[in-house]
């Protein structure tokens, strides 16, 4: 993610965000209430678009549409502890919707 910006009526939301994430990390996005952290993660999973800025994959300039575009490019994304399932594991609340099929 290069340079995101995201702007919501009388709200910056995210000013020129930069995060590089190499291929298998696991990263925890942490922060006040307010900062920004949904609204950036949410673009990045297709939830959102960004006002300004590139999301790239190995390089590639991605516009992702929707969550299963983010998913079909190995993004996982798992929501504030409000919307996961108790009985699944982090892995498994990760993949939901997507379990791999035997």
């Amino acid at each position: 993610m290069l340079e995101i910006t995201k702007k919501f009526p009388g709200v910056l939301a995210n000013d020129r965000v930069t995060i590089r994430i190499k291929n298998g990390e696991i990263h925890a996005i942490v922060g006040e209430n307010g900062a920004g952290k949904s609204t950036l993660m949410n673009q990045l999973y297709g939830l959102y678009h960004p006002d300004s800025g590139e999301i790239k994959i190995f390089g590639e300039k991605k516009t992702f549409v929707g969550p299963r575009d983010a998913i079909r490019a190995g993004i996982g994304m798992v929501h504030q502890h409000f919307i996961l399932v108790n009985t699944l594991t982090a892995t498994e609340n990760v993949v939901l919707g997507n379990e791999p099929v035997k």
